[in-house]
């Protein structure tokens, strides 16, 4: 299992977080980008992203994603990842990050069903399941959303494709084996809110039965 470091909310500004997280062995940094209409809240502008040696996975809570892809594709960007619940061109804007070079995905909220996705599941390379209702850290995970793992599995073994599935929120050393199945967690306030981060993704991967 790969995990990926959500620096939403730390104990550290901006540029140590992301220190930090470079000294670990995280697979990627997952930033999350929110504008305050698609979500309640809204992030601050990042302006140390360029300071992380690990890939970005970049996960876009926003209603206009167009605006912000190819800011983002100028940084050290590996993935860059939008809601399917918005009323937007999805597959032009998937053609688009492709475009870019970029790797591309669609996430899902907690009351989303996964056949949702069904019209772009080919051009995938990432589906992210949110465990929690997006818009804020530090929630508790929704066991409920996470049957969506087994269906994307299933559906990805039928039609023989690669995309790797992703869940986002409330994963620490408590719940990450009710997501063992996924093949990327992204761990917010866990890690961060840690002095440790390195132990703390070790104590992650260690609970895992």
């Amino acid at each position: 299992m790969k995990i990926a470091v959500s620096i939403l909310n730390s104990n550290y500004d901006e540029l140590e977080t992301i220190k930090r997280v470079n000294e670990t062995k995280a697979d990627f940094l997952h930033v999350d980008v929110m504008d305050g209409k698609f979500v309640l809240n809204k992030t601050p502008k990042y302006e140390h992203l360029y300071e992380s040696k690990k890939k970005l996975n970049v996960h876009l809570m926003v209603s206009d994603p167009f605006k912000f892809i190819s800011e983002y594709s100028l940084l050290n960007t590996e993935s860059i990842i939008f809601h399917t619940e918005l009323d937007y061109d999805i597959d032009g804007l998937l053609d688009y990050i492709k475009s870019m070079g970029l790797k591309c995905g669609l996430a899902i909220n907690p009351n989303t069903s996964p056949n949702r996705l069904l019209p772009y599941i080919d051009k995938l390379d990432y589906i992210l399941i949110m465990t929690v209702v997006p818009g804020k850290g530090g929630q508790k995970l929704l066991e409920s959303t996470t049957y969506k793992i087994d269906i994307l599995k299933k559906m990805r073994e039928e039609r023989k494709l690669h995309f790797e599935i992703i869940v986002d929120g409330g994963i620490n050393a408590d719940t990450i084996n009710k997501v063992k199945n996924a093949d990327i967690v992204v761990s917010g306030s866990y890690i961060c809110k840690s002095e440790d981060y390195n132990a703390r993704i070790s104590t992650l991967l260690d609970s895992l039965n």
